[in-house]
């Protein structure tokens, strides 16, 4: 009885001096908007994955978390977010989300995201300001953030056309109905390459570029070592770079 005693005080001493992990995997619930923006995301049921999803399936590989991804309109899963029913923002930056009711807390970045903006043919300028586009109507997307000309949007120097995603941007912006759009530069050379529309829309000059970043909500800020591990060890691989190319 002595020797089984002296065992498990000793059991109880190794167990006592283990530290506390922080690194315990997790079901992680991801945001994804609803319907398309690719290549960054697909419908529901397309059989093409997207940036996104592939990227993080490549960090729970190494992190060993499992992901929901939970689909719903941009502003309402910003109100998810603030109400911890969604853990993560796959793809941020504290700039987009200054006035956000839940700010979050950012991962290392793990790519950039350059905003353009995008012409016609016929009406493209070479190295655009936002001077030679006073009195245009230029197309932008509801609740996005564009901080290079917020002030000329606010004032009417510029006027803005808002619609609801980037397909509607480009439809418009085909028709003739939009000057010129702001919009995410991956998204548009994608979809010149895919619509087969390089004739008819040209991307114009990056006028703002970002870190992209993962938003963790408050609640789940003990992922975010283990997030950052596997960003340095996705980004030494190239596996990122490898991820995006494909859809380029």
């Amino acid at each position: 009885m002595k020797q089984v005693a002296i065992v498990f005080v000793l059991l109880s001493l190794v167990i006592g001096v283990v530290p506390v992990d922080d690194s315990f995997a997790d079901n992680l619930r991801v945001m994804v908007h609803e319907g398309a923006l690719p290549p960054y995301y697909y419908k529901d049921g397309d059989s093409k994955t997207g940036i996104v999803k592939d990227v993080f399936n490549a960090f729970v590989k190494e992190t060993g978390d499992t992901i929901e991804f939970v689909r719903c309109p941009f502003n309402r899963s910003q109100r998810k977010f603030d109400r911890g029913e969604i853990d993560i923002e796959p793809m941020s930056n504290p700039a987009w989300r200054q006035s956000a009711k839940v700010l979050g807390v950012f991962s290392k970045p793990f790519a950039v995201s350059h905003s353009i903006v995008l012409f016609r043919a016929e009406t493209f300028i070479p190295d655009v300001t936002p001077q030679d586009l006073l009195g245009k109507s230029i197309g932008v997307v509801r609740g996005y953030h564009y901080p290079v000309y917020s002030a000329y949007f606010a004032d009417g120097r510029i006027n803005t056309h808002i619609l609801e995603n980037e397909d509607k941007l480009l439809q418009l912006l085909l028709a003739g109905r939009l000057d010129q759009a702001l919009i995410n530069k991956d998204t548009a050379l994608y979809q010149i390459r895919e619509l087969g529309i390089g004739d008819k829309l040209v991307v114009g000059k990056s006028y703002d570029s970002l870190d992209m970043m993962i938003r963790f909500h408050p609640s789940k800020q003990y992922a975010l070592p283990r997030f950052n591990k596997a960003i340095d060890k996705l980004l030494n691989d190239g596996i990122i770079a490898k991820i995006y190319d494909k859809y380029r």
